[in-house]
């Protein structure tokens, strides 16, 4: 993996090289994450393979999840320790601390673990390779560092969030077309875009809701069933 890394890394010149210097910066702005410390090498439909700089950054106060599958592994033989948390609900256990090194690469299921990478809270010596599958019809957990509990969390697709905030500003404008909106909305794949078109047709014509609620439960998602049972008792 340190060899196709570095293949990866010669190929990042090419990839930006366009005659406007604006256009090339905004290409190399999608390859990096500030926050991170992460460069994208590479990326298509299916997940992406990413590096993480070495740092010493102190551990922010948050815990993110990350959904779908990950692979992470070292390069040029050096090693990192990465703290594990067992993902429930609403709340993280701590699990146990695994070392990568060459011989050992980590394989994560997001749905089950979450993992960080700067467990002593001085941020991490090695350089980290990341293969990542995301699942991107899953959201983004925010934990807090301390309490390990859920304080938030965030669309991992970004069509999802843009619908989100479409519809609750639909919403807050008692805008007249809202509710067709919501009619096509509702199908989406997205458990949190659903329900809250759903909400928004139900404001509008409760009992053209109710036709909806087997479309949603179609989705299983436990939480938004859960929702629904709510709003079925009321």
């Amino acid at each position: 993996m340190s060899v196709e890394v570095k293949n990866l890394a010669d190929q990042l010149p090419e990839q930006t090289a366009h005659t406007l210097d604006s256009s090339r910066r905004a290409e190399i702005m999608k390859l990096t994450n500030i926050h991170t410390g992460t460069l994208t090498l590479h990326c298509n439909k299916n997940g992406n393979i990413s590096l993480k700089a070495p740092d010493n950054t102190p551990a922010s106060e948050q815990l993110y999840s990350v959904p779908g599958n990950s692979v992470l592994f070292a390069i040029n033989a050096e090693s990192f320790c990465i703290q594990l948390y067992a993902l429930e609900e609403d709340h993280l256990t701590r699990a146990e601390l695994v070392i990568v090194d060459a011989s050992n690469p980590l394989f994560i299921d997001g749905t089950k673990v979450l993992f960080d990478s700067n467990p002593t809270g001085y941020g991490h010596p090695a350089f980290i390779g990341s293969i990542n599958l995301p699942d991107r019809s899953a959201d983004i957990s925010v934990f807090d560092r301390v309490s390990l509990n859920k304080i938030a969390w965030f669309p991992h697709d970004d069509s999802a969030a843009r619908y989100l905030v479409s519809l609750e500003l639909l919403e807050a404008a008692q805008d007249p077309g809202a509710f067709r909106v919501a009619e096509e909305l509702i199908y989406h794949y997205h458990p949190a875009v659903a329900w809250k078109a759903f909400q928004v047709i139900q404001q509008t014509d409760p009992r053209a809701a109710l036709h909806y609620i087997p479309l949603l439960r179609n989705l299983q998602n436990s939480r938004l069933n859960l929702l629904l049972d709510q709003s079925e008792a009321a």
